[in-house]
This record gives C-alpha cells, sequence and structure tokens, in this order.
C-alpha cells in the first residue's frame, strides 16, 4: 500500500464466519495463493468505527478535490 491511510472501506462485511476481526485475518485469503495469518503491520490502529445507520458514505475530501479538477 502507499503512504495514504484508508479513510473508509465501504462495502459488506458479515458478522458470522469469520466474523469482524480488527488487525488480523487468520482465513479467508483473496487467492489460494495467499496463506495467512495476515497481522497488520501498517502502525497503529487507534480508533474502528462501524457505522449500521444505513445513511450513505460521503468523502467529502474527494467531491472537494474533484471540484478543483472540474474548475
Amino acid at each position: 500500500m502507499g503512504g495514504d491511510g484508508i479513510v473508509t472501506q465501504p462495502g459488506f462485511f458479515c458478522v458470522v464466519g469469520d466474523g469482524i476481526r480488527v488487525g488480523r485475518d487468520d482465513a479467508s485469503p483473496v487467492t489460494p495463493d495467499h496463506h495467512g495469518p495476515f497481522p497488520f503491520t501498517g502502525g497503529t490502529i487507534d480508533k474502528v468505527v462501524v457505522d449500521v445507520s444505513g445513511e450513505r458514505y460521503v468523502d467529502h475530501e474527494a467531491q472537494v478535490r474533484g471540484w478543483f479538477i472540474i474548475d
């Protein structure tokens, strides 16, 4: 990964089976070529927010960057 942090990870997450794991994934590799465990080595996880409000996430920073491209 590059030097930028992850702002959000939109998508579907299941809370059964593998469950929600923060900082480690012992199963479910993305391809058979990868073998776990997969510990997080990118720094410190200070906070995890799980939003189940149902409201759509809006990346305001990306929106503003787009305005400058258009202008």
